[in-house]
């Protein structure tokens, strides 16, 4: 996937391979997902992960292996001078009190992401060239998929950002031997792990092609080193799960806890996270992209290929013994914005000679043009991609008796926040008819379903997320007077 070198290619290269072009494009998408991430940072509500974020980096530490992901939200809340010695869990009403608030909490990630483009960009010209690192660097800074994680008070767009930095550093080490390359994949890697283990979907899918590549005898050089450095790495993030379970004295395998969870990996669902979160639009321009790689052979293509296609798909194929969410698979973005960019260069190479470089370029035009509305549509919506729990508890403290009892379902953490007060327990149809006159009811359902206790309720507003129809909705209903 490396751009042409000679002065002949050079020639006949369209407009996006042109030094200039890149300097611009990486400019405008560092500039774009600064104000992108930036903008509205502290309107979305609080993600209910989010709240075990600020409790972490507060007064709830976990062992030091966990800490990481933590960290970038904590710089920022202590910066914004909040009373971390005194944030946790059993005080969430109190932490506007102790100077918590969306913007600080999330502003550690948000700066992440933002550096994230200009670095990937850089990075990846020296491996694919510069016409689909620029594209490539472009799709990450207005894609909603990004935008959405780096907005938020995880550690998303920090392990993302390190799997990258392992996926180019390998892929640099394997073409030309330096360990300091094989240094920087083997350390982004475990700092990766460190932020969350999903990290290691990307490294084992990285082994196992470099592994099988090894076996059949494929004519690279560098292929057993690599292949070795990536065994040192995979021996390092064992060693840490030993040391975090020692530390824990849990009795239970972080991993094991983690895949416990109920969550859904069914093929819909994989398909929604592949499809509508990477964007169709790159999705098909990848898919486009796939095909070039695997008609030239092209290494590094194959492994951004397999990383695209295969982390995904593991995903699926793990469901029986190991659920994992499609977000987990997030980090696997990347390597299909690589792949589309690859698709606009080839596209730019073919039409510039017969039709001009403007009308070569059309093709990486209207990808981006297409990612870009979509994230018009986001940024429009204003919610963040989230269930607008600030909103419905606006509306409660704005038309309830400051008596009234408030019951809350699936939003304990954001009643606290935003109502001051501990929601009631929610209640169920036999306690309905029990309840007192005046008393209100937060409800949250997925937007197709009616808000539960319709019929005996007064329905008094409802809070959607307009850019997810599909998504979770806010009911605050009434009980009437008799």
């Amino acid at each position: 996937m490396q751009g042409a070198t000679s002065s002949d290619a050079t020639a006949r290269a369209g407009l996006l391979e042109r030094t200039w072009v890149f300097w611009t494009l990486l400019a405008v998408a560092t500039a774009a997902g600064a104000v992108l991430r930036l903008h509205g940072l502290d309107k979305p509500s609080l993600w209910v992960d989010e709240f075990f974020t600020i409790a972490r980096a507060g007064s709830e530490p976990q062992h030091w292996s966990r800490t990481l992901g933590y960290l970038p939200s904590r710089l920022t809340l202590w910066l914004a001078g909040a009373d971390l010695a005194h944030i946790d869990l059993s005080n969430v009403a109190q932490w506007p009190s102790l100077g918590v608030t969306e913007r600080a909490a999330r502003l550690g990630p948000c700066w992440i992401g933002i550096a994230t483009v200009p670095i990937l960009g850089l990075l990846a010209r020296g491996v694919v060239g510069p016409g689909a690192a620029a594209v490539a660097a472009l799709l990450v800074a207005i894609t909603p998929w990004h935008l959405y994680w780096s907005q938020m008070a995880r550690y998303y767009s920090a392990q993302f950002l390190l799997v990258q930095l392992f996926v180019l550093c390998f892929a640099r080490g394997i073409a030309s031997g330096r360990q300091l390359f094989f240094a920087l994949a083997a350390v982004s890697a475990w700092l990766a792990y460190l932020c969350h283990p999903t990290a290691l979907f990307v490294v084992g899918v990285s082994g196992a092609l470099v592994g099988a590549a090894w076996l059949a005898g494929v004519p690279m050089p560098h292929l057993r080193r690599g292949l070795l450095w990536l065994v040192a790495t995979a021996a390092g993030c064992a060693a840490v799960l030993a040391l975090r379970e020692l530390g824990a004295g849990s009795g239970k395998l972080p991993l094991a806890a983690f895949s416990e969870q109920s969550w859904d990996a069914s093929l819909d669902t994989l398909a929604l996270g592949t499809v509508l979160r990477i964007e169709p639009a790159t999705f098909a321009a990848g898919l486009a992209g796939l095909w070039i790689a695997l008609r030239r052979r092209d290494a590094f293509g194959l492994l951004v290929g397999a990383i695209a296609v295969l982390v995904p798909v593991g995903v699926l194929a793990l469901k029986p013994i190991f659920p994992i969410d499609p977000r987990y698979y997030f980090n696997c973005f990347f390597a299909w914005a690589l792949l589309a960019s690859l698709w606009c260069v080839e596209v730019d190479r073919r039409v510039s000679p017969a039709a001009g470089v403007v009308a070569g370029a059309a093709g990486a035009a209207v990808l981006c043009v297409a990612v870009a509305f979509s994230t018009f549509l986001y940024v429009r919506d204003g919610s963040g991609a989230r269930e607008r729990w600030r909103d419905a508890f606006a509306y409660v403290k704005a038309h309830a008796a400051p008596d009234a009892p408030v019951y809350v379902q699936a939003g304990d953490f954001q009643a606290q926040f935003y109502l001051r007060r501990t929601g009631l327990p929610f209640p169920n149809p036999e306690q309905v008819a029990t309840l007192p006159p005046g008393a209100w009811l937060v409800h949250r359902t997925r937007g197709s379903r009616a808000p539960v206790y319709a019929d005996r309720l007064e329905v008094r507003a409802r809070f959607e997320v307009p850019s997810k129809p599909w998504s979770w909705v806010i009911y605050v209903l009434r009980v009437p007077a008799p």
